[in-house]
């Protein structure tokens, strides 16, 4: 057995460490009671799935570069045509362009009769009074004439005349050579013109001088007088 003195201390000692723990667990509701404590923060990681990516949005850049081909393809086909266009507009410009003058100063100053080949109109309109057999009077035009050589100076001189209630057609063959000089004659005989009532057509000398390489002018000479005309391709 402990003696008294002892068994006092011990005592002693063990309510002085009740009173300290008393006052600890004091002071600790104390401090939980007045002295705000900041709350827990639980942190979580939670994945996310991944995103979606979009259906069905085209890439800008390829619808561009696709618009941008069309048009160089658009533009190499027009470039083409044009220069097809522009070959075949040149070819006929050739075409139509002539080898040479209607009246070529070389050729009709040396005789040859092939430059009258073709057709040629003879004069203009012209129109004047006809006097018919019965007394009376009628305005009628005498159309230009039209004269057709072969190579050889050989041709046929067509003429109309038209009025209100008569109308002839007139024909007659002609015959054409250069003189020595230069100048063209070419004579056509008397005929019988088509048409009621029938008209005669007299004799005719033309005498004609060349004066561009597009005209000549013909002195027409027969029994009523002399009438200068142009001579001139036909158009």
């Amino acid at each position: 057995m402990l003696p008294i003195p002892d068994l006092g201390r011990w005592w002693a000692a063990l309510l002085f460490g009740l009173m300290l723990l008393f006052l600890l667990l004091t002071a600790a509701w104390l401090l939980r009671t007045f002295v705000p404590v900041a709350p827990t923060i639980n942190l979580g990681a939670v994945q996310m799935p991944p995103p979606i990516a979009p259906v069905g949005v085209p890439d800008p850049m390829l619808a561009l570069k696709a618009s941008l081909d069309d048009m160089r393809n658009v533009e190499k086909g027009l470039k083409a045509e044009l220069a097809s266009r522009q070959a075949d507009l040149q070819k006929r410009l050739e075409q139509c362009k002539p080898s040479e003058p209607p009246l070529p100063a070389e050729r009709w100053s040396r005789g040859d009769l092939g430059t009258l080949k073709g057709c040629w109109v003879l004069g203009r309109d012209v129109p004047m009074v006809h006097s018919f057999a019965d007394g009376r009077k009628e305005q009628v035009t005498i159309k230009a004439g039209r004269i057709c050589f072969d190579n050889h100076g050989g041709g046929l001189h067509e003429q109309v005349t038209i009025g209100p209630t008569a109308r002839w057609n007139c024909e007659a063959p002609m015959t054409a050579k250069f003189w020595s000089n230069g100048t063209l004659v070419a004579n056509q005989p008397t005929v019988v013109c088509v048409g009621e009532p029938p008209m005669r057509w007299a004799a005719t000398q033309f005498t004609c001088r060349r004066v561009t390489d597009e005209m000549a002018l013909c002195q027409a000479v027969d029994k009523s007088g002399r009438t200068q005309v142009e001579f001139r391709r036909e158009r």
